[in-house]
């Protein structure tokens, strides 16, 4: 059996990537990150320790907000790559307590982390078995700055042919037969080929329960999926948001776990920047 291990969005949240680090244990083959380690939160350091060296082979993609803490280490540091940084990336498109955020990780993560940052690729395709897999933050694309940035919605948001569409115009995507996105923070799976697709934002919406895990099955069909969030989902389901894909069963679970919440709550208003103290910054949702 080859399992393999998809998370996204942890936002320097080291609570809940713990507890989905710790469950993966001994159930997965290799792991896959759709980007955003660190902003946002106040663990960046344990969050980035526990994945630059994971014990088992990686894949990753670089998140906005992972370019957000770069070049503000950057600055800090005085290092002199903070123009290539922002080749596609605006700061002025950046909320300012987000800024605030990237500022806050950027003076605690050390050299090594920002290393790890820096050498995340936009893009990452590449081969787990016979499956040839498209990782991307954003929406896949030719468009640099959309692969990091640009949003791919869940359906109901935009209507599913759309989203695939979308997902599919870029043709470095025409031959892959999984599309990992994240960025959204919201969970969702699609079936290219029967046109299908769940996403939890629509169960939530039609006031459905859902029940974790939540399986699908894909025989011989090219599927898009997101992870939804580790650290701040935003899709109605407060809980850790992540995959296991069974590529020998063509099979996709997703999960939801819980965490310390509160603990995660204290520590964001003990830390929390007087100046966002009352803004709307904090999505986590208890």
């Amino acid at each position: 059996m080859v399992s393999v291990g998809i998370i996204s969005d942890i936002h320097s949240n080291f609570f809940a990537l713990e507890i989905v680090l710790d469950f993966l244990t001994d159930k997965i083959d290799s792991l896959i990150c759709a980007g955003d380690f660190v902003g946002y939160g106040f663990q960046p350091t344990e969050c980035l320790e526990s994945l630059i060296d994971y014990s088992l082979p990686t894949y990753y993609c670089l998140g906005n907000h992972d370019i957000g803490v770069r070049y503000e280490y950057c600055k800090l540091s005085e290092k002199n790559s903070c123009d290539k940084d922002l080749q596609f990336f605006t700061l002025d498109e950046v909320r300012p307590a987000a800024r605030q955020m990237f500022e806050n990780n950027a003076e605690v993560i050390s050299e090594e982390h920002y290393n790890f940052l820096e050498q995340l690729p936009v893009f990452n395709q590449f081969q787990i078995g016979q499956k040839l897999i498209h990782l991307t933050h954003g929406t896949p694309s030719k468009i640099e700055k959309d692969k990091v940035t640009r949003y791919l919605p869940a359906p109901p948001i935009q209507p599913l042919r759309q989203t695939i569409d979308r997902a599919q115009q870029y043709s470095g995507t025409k031959n892959v037969d999984i599309i990992i996105v994240g960025h959204t923070h919201q969970r969702f799976f699609i079936n290219r080929d029967r046109i299908q697709g769940w996403s939890h934002l629509g169960d939530r919406y039609n006031n459905i329960m859902v029940k974790y895990p939540k399986e699908f099955n894909f025989p011989r069909d090219k599927i898009i999926l997101n992870p939804g969030a580790i650290g701040q989902p935003r899709d109605g389901d407060p809980g850790a948001s992540f995959v296991i894909l069974d590529l020998d069963a063509n099979n996709v679970r997703f999960y939801s776990l819980e965490y310390s919440r509160k603990e995660l709550y204290k520590i964001a208003k003990r830390k929390c920047p007087s100046s966002i103290q009352d803004s709307t910054f904090w999505e986590i949702r208890f």
